[in-house]
């Protein structure tokens, strides 16, 4: 099945942009990962991008995605507490879903959105991990910077109509650029249809 995807992203009033996301083909299904470094640093920014990368390089196949989902996470988190936070808590929120057929696999740690449109209204999920059906549907992975400056019943409207999803991610990342907030967060957008 043939996915189209889209992303926007904008560093807000941060010095550091501190928001990483990767997509990854893996055989007949689109692997996206998500996340953000928490604060406005380069630590932040590198723990985004080493969690991106850990997660999805150990993920190789379409087999037990669940069990997959959990062990590469667990391998992030420790790699963060070796190489940067040295036993204290690490300060990364970081949401991966593997989109294959009309399913999607799901796990989510700390303060990213997984949000699901089917034309009529929003749905924003609460659980750390699952799977859910994507039979038309079109999902929104995004940071806590999209939910700081813009409303569900704005995000509803930006993700409605038949516009490719990169031009969508890229409305929505206008949308909080034009709220010009003092203190924005760096705000993310992957749009999946």
């Amino acid at each position: 099945m043939n996915r189209r995807y889209g992303n926007a992203q904008t560093i807000g009033s941060n010095v550091t942009q501190n928001t990483y996301f990767l997509m990854k083909q893996i055989g007949d299904g689109l692997l996206s990962v998500l996340a953000d470094g928490t604060i406005d640093s380069v630590t932040g920014a590198y723990a985004a991008i080493l969690t991106c990368e850990t997660i999805a390089k150990g993920i190789v196949s379409l087999e037990d995605l669940d069990s997959q989902l959990e062990r590469q996470f667990s391998h992030a988190a420790a790699l963060l507490n070796e190489r940067m936070y040295k036993g204290r808590q690490p300060r990364v929120s970081v949401l991966a879903a593997c989109f294959i057929k009309d399913k999607m696999f799901y796990r989510s740690v700390g303060d990213l959105f997984l949000v699901s449109y089917n034309g009529r209204g929003l749905t924003v999920e609460q659980e750390e991990a699952g799977q859910l059906d994507r039979k038309n549907i079109t999902t929104l992975l995004c940071s806590q910077g999209v939910w700081q400056a813009l409303t569900e019943i704005e995000v509803e409207k930006l993700l409605a109509g038949r516009k490719h999803p990169y031009e969508k991610a890229q409305r929505i990342i206008e949308a909080v650029n034009n709220r010009n907030l003092k203190n924005q967060r760096s705000a993310l957008a992957v749009i999946v249809t």
